[in-house]
């Protein structure tokens, strides 16, 4: 999944960590030459006409480096039933309100660590190595898959597969398997519908070579590519009953089972498409100028797409600026998530966790590790500090 802290109800994105480990080396880098994250206020507007705002700039003394505290002003509390699950070597619930952690029973210690897939009512879960088939050359043995459901103190045994992707129905899940060694780019792989004890839902599917499933849909399964060829990013809506293709989409940055977002290549003006496969009703979402979208999370009621924007502008080490938007899937109006406008590398995933249509945003700065949550409609961000250790680079926040 996918996904995986933050991500945007996967875990097919390669892991995180190779990422944290640098910002870590950074820090170090800091204590001894100061190298810095900077951030400014929130610049607001609600049409693709405002201007973005002003490229991050230090706020340090001449001649000091700037040393960035994190996203500052005023906060809410957080919510004291919100758990985050907390992947590493031994899984944990994290709860943003007390700082503490509670361990996920069920799961053995893996050193690789674990990969959570975010399905109706809580995660899948798997060791990090299972995700090699959508990644790497070749396929590894299937490896065991998990349910975590939302505030279990446990998980359960599923099954085993190479990849996992969320069915378009609760209490459900598609299991994919690819022959040992195979060539992901080429190879078929086997796909079958369980239900979260692991029976079988139907008869097994064999997928389209190169292709691996996103999600399942009320109009067929979504496929992406396992690697892209001629610069091509397109997924497909396949029909499994009629073994074809629906429909395509280029650059997929969300998707459920009733809606699809997509970012087609821009250049001056950015839009994001968002499909309602019940209705076939399309919204248009038009960015600010100079942005264009990365990614994106529907909420879970689906009235909300969270994306992550990139501008043009640039923060003092060269990284692209961004800021957290909510549009309304009904209007395509967008809102600015307030004090998240900062530079990319700041960012390490974003989502909506629970049942409720509040969006967590997780960062790493160079002085401190922060969760915000926000609600659309508010004016401010619930906001906490991660305590220093395992939890702070494995957050599992959508």
């Amino acid at each position: 999944m996918d996904d995986d802290i933050l991500s945007q109800g996967g875990d097919r994105e390669p892991s995180p960590w190779p990422r944290r480990l640098a910002v870590i080396g950074a820090l170090l880098l800091v204590v001894a030459g100061g190298v810095v994250y900077l951030i400014l206020p929130r610049h607001p507007h609600s049409t693709a006409a405002a201007v973005p705002a002003p490229a991050p700039t230090g706020l340090a003394a001449p001649g000091l480096p700037a040393e960035p505290d994190g996203i500052g002003g005023p906060t809410l509390p957080w919510a004291a039933s919100l758990r985050l699950p907390a992947t590493g070597t031994q899984p944990a619930w994290f709860s943003p309100a007390t700082g503490r952690s509670a361990p996920i029973g069920g799961l053995p210690a893996d050193s690789s660590g674990y990969g959570f897939t975010r399905v109706g009512g809580g995660w899948v879960v798997q060791p990090n190595a299972a995700g090699k088939t959508a990644h790497d050359d070749y396929a590894v043995p299937p490896l065991p898959v998990w349910f975590l459901a939302d505030g279990a103190r446990s998980v359960t045994r599923v099954g085993t597969a190479n990849q996992v992707a969320p069915a378009a129905t609760a209490g459900a899940l598609w299991l994919t398997s690819y022959p040992l060694g195979a060539e992901a780019s080429t190879a078929a792989g086997t796909a079958r519908e369980v239900s979260l004890a692991g029976a079988p839902l139907g008869a097994p599917v064999r997928l389209p070579p190169g292709y691996v499933i996103e999600q399942a849909t009320d109009r067929g399964l979504l496929l992406a590519p396992v690697s892209p060829q001629g610069g091509t990013t397109a997924d497909e809506l396949w029909d499994a009953a009629a073994s074809r293709a629906s429909r395509t989409f280029d650059s997929v940055i969300a998707s459920t089972p009733t809606e699809i977002a997509w970012a087609p290549g821009c250049a001056s003006l950015c839009l994001v498409h968002v499909l309602d496969l019940a209705t076939g009703r399309q919204t248009t979402v038009e960015l600010p100028k100079g942005s264009s979208a990365a990614s994106g999370a529907f909420s879970p009621s689906g009235g909300f797409l969270a994306l992550q924007l990139s501008l043009d502008n640039t923060g003092d080490g060269g990284a692209l600026a961004m800021q957290l938007e909510v549009a309304s899937v009904t209007s395509g109006r967008l809102t600015a998530v307030p004090g998240t406008f900062v530079s990319s590398d700041a960012l390490v995933g974003f989502g909506w966790p629970a049942d409720s249509d509040s969006l967590v945003a997780e960062f790493i700065f160079t002085t401190k590790a922060q969760l915000a949550s926000w609600h659309p409609g508010a004016s401010r961000l619930a906001v906490t500090v991660i305590p220093p250790g395992p939890d702070q680079a494995s957050l599992v926040v959508g």
